[in-house]
């Protein structure tokens, strides 16, 4: 049974009031004899009339608090039954298929009965928390008596004073109550009930078997804890042990030795004088035994007995506390949770480097967050690299900026939803410069108009700067900054505090975001544009009434339209297609997948943090990684991006089961790239000015294209024969803003005997003259995939028929010799490559003798 939570008309916020009323009354009629007695002075009321009804008043109020004293006490205790208080389940955590994955407590381990607790524990729990336990009959007067005046003094809060029993019947019907009169009166009365109806040694026994012994959820219970601590069974606790112990009951947190041991060490001291009061231990051994350090006594390291997916219990048991005001270590529950074991497991892995090796480990973390896109279902969490219950979580409690994988959300799609832009929109990347603040690319370099893809497949900051900055004049800050938050950013004020500024554009925030965050916020794209807060618990199931806490219905029935359902499909489509092109390194391992995944990578200043956050139709996930010490820099390593691709690839072996829709709104026209507005092409529209875009509907290209369109002119073209008879040319390199082919025509005869493509404006042709006679070599630029052309350029090359060479040799008695020689008499007769080179340019031929042979070469302009 839990005592309901439920506040009626006499609840105990609402008797304050009460009394505020009561009080109210008396003055109002004082106030009233008041006036009739500066009426009528011979009629006034005596002193001693006026106290009488004071006195009166105050009487009705007692009786009436009493009553509502005693009504709030019944309630409590008209359902108790000694079967709930002995019965020894505890919480249980179910994964996504019903199986048990986690036991809290004694569940966990072994339920200790009172035979096999050592007496030296029972005697350190009893001077440490109840040294009349054996006497009283569940309460203790003296300390009652304490605890009320305590109360008094605080208005409403009791501290201490609570038995044995008391603090069992607390954690068995008041675990999330407040601390009041009522509650304590119900204690008390309950106390006196388990006392009649069972022994002392039971609930000795059941106290010591549901209790918290140190911070971590692992010691709740003495098997637990024993374990936990001193890796032994209960019954051989030693006295130093059991001290300690028996010591942390009072304030687990603080006397978790693990957490301070100093603190720890105090307190078991404590304990220990405590113990020789009594009379349980001698000055002998109360000496003796505050002389063993506690380090020697504890083991080397707490090894969680569930250590197997503790990142999702940590945040399973976080979340039903927030959601629900139940504590699953108090309060006897089933919570059903969507953990997919594949995944988790495998973050558990990559958490204790199981089939992992991290680039980079010293001074450094990370955390990575998998969300089911469609509904906002946590299926697994890596919180920390050796994570064990109670860490610090890197997964969805650490902010960290997010460098440009924020892009899409904050630039991009609100550049769809609000301005209705196409996905062939061209962005400006450009110099920017505000408020002496001068960001750059990080190739140091601008790109003039880009396309999306190329924007945010290269993570141009400029680009996004540029984006936002437009956005930002259309809609204002405020409705920018709510944008953020619909999609589940934090912006309050103490995160994110100083609220949005340009540099929020490329992930210079305040603080920061989370890898969950990021996680919900990329499965709002891949879900159509519907944000559900990101959740791990379906339900909790309270074991000892039934009762149902809903908390998976509740998140889908809050679910919110974030962004519409055609900027969600507008910038899918962009991202995707940047994946799959396989023209970003930083995504062509997940893009080889062909899982229609989206992504996009960020890196922060000096490379302190790293995230790579990417979606596809069934599921969302995030990954940071980054340096938890000042100065640290992760360089080119990146773990972010390794975890993420191993995450991409499970999900792949999984099977992707869903599809994107494409929504009603949106159509898929042609425009005419770098037009704003947009332009429709129309027949003189070169191809390669000319794709395939989509629109919002009513928001498609309108006019026609009108524009001229040319290369700009070829201003030189040289084409030259070499000594193998080979063909070289040289053009003007082009410098306009079409990407364009270099076209060398050959003719011979009034014959096109060639036609090369040079990628450059120089090179060799690969055709050679056979014949002689005159050649017309012509080059002109022409647009690459499209149909322009440039004006041409002609060269002529004449080649002439080589005569052969002669060495003629003539002796003194008249014989001849061909190619020899003669000492007597030689005579040579060499013809040496006699040319005659003629070279017209514009008109104005130039002639060069030598010799005899002449080539040609004339140029002419097209």
């Amino acid at each position: 049974m839990i005592i309901s939570k439920r506040k009626g008309i006499l609840s105990p916020k609402v008797m304050p009031h009460v009394l505020i009323i009561f009080g109210s009354l008396i003055a109002i009629i004082l106030r009233r004899k008041k006036m009739k007695i500066l009426k009528n002075k011979s009629n006034k009321l005596s002193r001693q009339k006026i106290i009488k009804i004071v006195i009166s008043i105050l009487c009705v109020a007692l009786i009436g608090g009493g009553f509502y004293m005693g009504f709030s006490v019944f309630q409590q205790i008209k359902d108790f039954d000694i079967k709930n208080l002995t019965a020894t389940s505890t919480s249980r955590v179910l994964d996504a298929n019903g199986n048990v994955i986690y036991k809290f407590g004694t569940a966990a381990g072994e339920y200790v009965k009172y035979d096999e607790l050592p007496e030296v524990l029972v005697d350190a729990v009893v001077s440490a928390e109840d040294s009349r336990y054996f006497i009283h009959d569940g309460f203790d007067i003296p300390r009652i008596i304490k605890a009320f005046m305590t109360n008094i003094t605080h208005r409403g809060t009791i501290a201490g004073g609570s038995t044995i029993t008391q603090q069992l019947i607390k954690k068995t019907y008041y675990p999330d109550e407040e601390r009041t009169i009522q509650r304590k009166l119900g204690e008390v009365i309950l106390s006196i009930e388990a006392t009649k109806q069972t022994s002392k040694k039971k609930v000795m026994e059941l106290y010591l078997n549901k209790i918290y012994f140190g911070r971590s959820q692992q010691t709740i219970g003495i098997y637990s804890a024993s374990h936990y601590y001193f890796d032994k069974n209960p019954q051989d606790l030693t006295l130093p042990e059991a001290a300690l112990l028996a010591g942390a009951i009072n304030s687990p947190y603080w006397y978790d030795p693990f957490t301070d041991l100093n603190k720890a060490t105090n307190r078991r001291n404590t304990i220990i004088n405590l113990m020789y009061q009594h009379g349980y231990i001698t000055k002998e051994q109360c000496e003796a035994t505050k002389k063993v350090p506690v380090a020697n006594t504890l083991k080397s390291n707490p090894i969680a007995q569930n250590k197997d997916y503790a990142s999702y219990v940590d945040r399973v048991v976080r979340e039903v506390k927030e959601k629900t005001n139940y504590d699953p270590t108090k309060t006897n529950m089933t919570i059903y949770t969507y953990m997919d074991t594949d995944i988790q497991t495998r973050l558990d892995d990559i958490s204790e480097s199981n089939n992992y090796n991290y680039i980079r480990t010293n001074g450094t973390q990370v955390g990575s967050a998998v969300v089911s896109a469609k509904d906002g279902r946590i299926v697994g969490l890596l919180s920390a690299r050796d994570y064990k219950n109670g860490m610090m979580d890197y997964a969805y409690r650490s902010y960290h900026q997010p460098g440009s994988s924020i892009k899409p959300i904050l630039d991009y799609a609100p550049a769809f939803e609000y301005l209705y832009w196409s996905t062939g929109h061209t962005a400006d990347d450009s110099d920017f410069s505000q408020g002496g603040w001068s960001p750059k690319n990080w190739d140091k370099q601008t790109h003039g108009d880009v396309s999306l893809e190329e924007a945010l497949g290269n993570s141009w900051n400029l680009a996004a700067i540029h984006t936002f900055v437009t956005v930002e004049k259309e809609i204002g800050k405020n409705r920018l900054q709510n944008w953020l938050k619909n999609l589940g950013y934090t912006i309050n004020d103490k995160v994110n505090k100083n609220g949005l500024n340009t540099s929020w554009a490329i992930g210079g925030w305040d603080d920061g975001v989370t890898p969950l965050q990021q996680a919900a916020a990329y499965a709002t794209i891949s879900n159509g544009g519907t944000y559900i807060e990101p959740h791990a618990v379906d339900k909790i199931v309270i074991n000892t009434t039934g009762e149902t806490v809903n908390i998976d219905k509740d998140a889908q029935a809050n679910a919110k339209q974030a962004m519409s359902e055609a900027t969600a499909f507008l910038i899918r489509q962009v991202m995707t297609d940047y994946v799959k092109s396989g023209n970003y390194s930083s995504y062509t391992s997940v893009g080889a997948l062909d899982d229609d995944i989206g992504a996009k990578t960020g890196t922060t200043n000096d490379a302190k943090d790293k995230w790579f956050c990417a979606y596809n139709p069934d599921y969302a996930w995030a990954t940071w990684n980054g340096g938890t010490e000042k100065g640290i820099s992760l360089g080119n390593t990146n773990d972010a991006k390794k975890i993420s691709e191993d995450i991409a690839r499970l999900l792949h072996k999984k099977g992707v089961k869903n599809k994107y829709k494409t929504p009603d709104t949106v159509v898929e026209e042609k425009m005419v790239i770098g037009s704003y507005p947009y332009k429709s092409p129309s027949a003189s529209t070169p191809s390669s000015m000319i794709r395939d875009a989509w629109f919002v509907k009513g928001h498609t290209p309108g006019e026609k294209d009108t524009k001229s369109y040319a290369l700009e002119e070829l201003s030189s073209f040289d084409a030259a024969l070499t000594e193998s008879k080979q063909i070289q040319v040289s053009f003007s390199a082009y410098n306009g803003q079409y990407e364009v082919e270099y076209i060398v025509t050959v003719e011979h005869n009034g014959q096109t005997v060639a036609t090369q493509t040079l990628s450059s404006n120089t090179g060799t042709l690969s055709y050679h003259p056979s014949e002689t006679g005159v050649y017309r070599i012509t080059g002109y630029y022409k647009q690459k995939d499209g149909s322009m052309s440039s004006n041409k350029i002609s060269k002529e090359i004449t080649i002439q028929e080589e005569k052969p060479e002669e060495n003629e040799n003539t002796t003194q008695n008249g014989s001849t010799t061909t190619n020899g020689t003669n000492n007597n008499q030689t005579t040579n007769n060499n013809t040496n490559n006699n040319n005659t080179n003629t070279n017209n340019t514009t008109g104005t031929e130039q002639n060069n003798q030598n010799n005899g042979q002449t080539n040609g070469q004339q140029t002419t302009q097209q």
